[in-house]
């Protein structure tokens, strides 16, 4: 006795009757007439193998496939469609409906059609039993990346980091006052130099980079790897005008006036700065906007060679 779950979908003058002695080799077999039917049946409980004939009854056995596939997709589950009955059809409508359509055959033996079943029945447990550990594996890195808070790169914080220390840091603002600050530093030339060399030269000019920041910064300033190519601080500052180019000014100038060896050699760098600062004045700045505020000028600091600033103010 096989307990996979068996769909037979007979249309309106069924040529599938000669299959329901056949069908009591399957202990979980159900029979649904028309197509409407069986798709009840299917969005209730999923089959792991559906046979039907060219004539389902409110649809043609493509347009049914095709439906089942739509309901497959939507639950993650693989569903083996055997089609049986004459084909006459265009050759390009059977290319149209290929992928929805297993296995087509012309037989009324029931014997092939059993063995079909079985072989179907084997293919999809198996599909589903690596749909389910796809799913499980990528729920189990969800939560290992979610935790994991460092870049490996660089030994940095990461985004994760970043967004974290600067909702502290709005947090602490917002209890005693004083301005919350990102500074966004991004290496423009990231992409070119692994580009022209590769990965590894562009991993070494960017841990050359965040030892520089680390020896320009205060030793409370929280240093990030935001994303590749882009480095994120996050300050507090006693006030929002010490949040200016003029305060920050030392920093991108000890960044970007140096090349940076590499194993392929001293490497110019292109950079740009951008500063978003916010005090509890502004009504809770939330750390999505102060983000947004810092990085979108980053172009234009590279285009200037001047540190871009942007204060979030009482309206």
């Amino acid at each position: 006795m096989f307990d996979q779950p068996v769909v037979v979908v007979k249309g309106g003058n069924s040529i599938l009757d000669f299959l329901d002695d056949g069908l009591m080799r399957f202990s979980n077999n159900r029979v649904c007439f028309g197509a409407v039917n069986a798709l009840q049946v299917l969005e209730d409980t999923p089959a792991n193998v559906v046979i039907m004939e060219m004539d389902a009854g409110e649809m043609t056995g493509f347009e049914l496939a095709e439906a089942i596939r739509d309901i497959d997709e939507e639950r993650n589950h693989f569903t083996y469609i055997i089609l049986v009955g004459a084909i006459d059809h265009e050759r390009d409508q059977l290319d149209d409906f290929h992928q929805a359509i297993d296995a087509i055959t012309g037989s009324k033996r029931a014997a092939v059609i059993e063995h079909l079943a079985l072989a179907g029945a084997r293919i999809s447990l198996q599909m589903n039993t690596l749909r389910a550990s796809n799913d499980s594996l990528q729920h189990l890195c969800n939560n290992l990346r979610k935790g994991q808070l460092l870049d490996p790169l660089t030994g940095l914080g990461n985004r994760e980091y970043a967004e974290q220390a600067l909702k502290d840091t709005i947090r602490q603002v917002e209890s005693r006052g004083g301005a919350a600050c990102i500074v966004m530093i991004s290496v423009h030339n990231y992409e070119e130099v692994k580009e022209t060399y590769d990965t590894s030269i562009a991993g070494e000019l960017i841990v050359n980079i965040s030892e520089r920041i680390q020896r320009l910064v205060r030793p409370l300033d929280v240093v990030t790897y935001f994303s590749p190519g882009l480095f994120a601080l996050v300050l507090i500052q006693p006030n929002i005008k010490q949040c200016t180019a003029e305060c920050y000014k030392r920093i991108f100038d000890g960044v970007r006036l140096k090349s940076y060896t590499t194993t392929a050699g001293f490497q110019p760098v292109s950079i740009g700065m951008s500063i978003c600062a916010a005090t509890a004045d502004t009504g809770a700045p939330t750390m999505g906007n102060m983000i947004k505020f810092a990085t979108k000028e980053l172009d234009e600091s590279v285009r200037t060679e001047s540190i871009m600033v942007h204060h979030i103010i009482p309206e």
